[in-house]
């Protein structure tokens, strides 16, 4: 029976080293280019800081999280966001508004000592969903304490809902809202 015990350890290791757990996919967003209508170089006004872009906390973690059905969420384990979401979110609205916008007109993460000689871009994401017929992503956002709030529903077509067309619709969506911000900004 002594024998009989190496030989089932053996076995036993050879299987589990069979077993591989699923990949992890790492995502981020990257910036959107922007349409030659969404390029402003006339704004003149202050430079702009975004200091955050807010989010739901269902969609503010670090698996990759979609909406199963109505009431029902489902978490990804094996797909991952390389940072916080709002960062991931707020870096690439400054990436795409930055080529929208004239040189020197946005400002970089974490400029201190903005107040007063920058506009504060508020942003929050209210929602975003994602199916067989594209990604909605719904947005309020206001430039300056005393501007008025925008609110938005921005749509991109064919996201469905694995992680990674997810989060290029999410940048996408991001580009789209920095277009509308950019032309918002322009017009003032």
């Amino acid at each position: 029976m002594m024998k009989a015990l190496p030989s089932v350890g053996v076995a036993a290791l050879l299987a589990l080293a069979g077993c591989t757990s699923p990949k992890t996919v790492l995502l981020t967003l990257d910036a959107a280019p922007p349409p030659s209508d969404a390029v402003h170089g006339g704004y003149r006004g202050l430079p702009i800081a975004v200091p955050a872009v807010h989010l739901p906390a269902s969609l503010d973690r670090a698996e990759f999280v979609h909406q199963e059905s109505a009431g029902e969420v489902k978490v990804d384990d094996f797909a991952r966001w390389t940072a916080p979401l709002g960062l991931l979110a707020r870096d690439a609205l400054v990436r795409d508004l930055t080529v929208r916008l004239p040189a020197g007109a946005v400002l970089p993460p974490g400029t201190v000592g903005t107040a007063g000689k920058a506009r504060t871009l508020d942003v929050t994401i209210l929602g975003f969903q994602t199916g067989a017929s594209g990604a909605t992503m719904q947005i309020a956002y206001r430039a300056g304490p005393g501007g008025p709030v925008q609110q938005l529903s921005l749509t991109t077509p064919g996201a469905g809902i694995a992680p990674v067309p997810t989060a290029q619709a999410f940048g996408a969506l991001i580009g789209e809202l920095a277009d509308r911000i950019a032309a918002d900004m322009a017009a003032r």
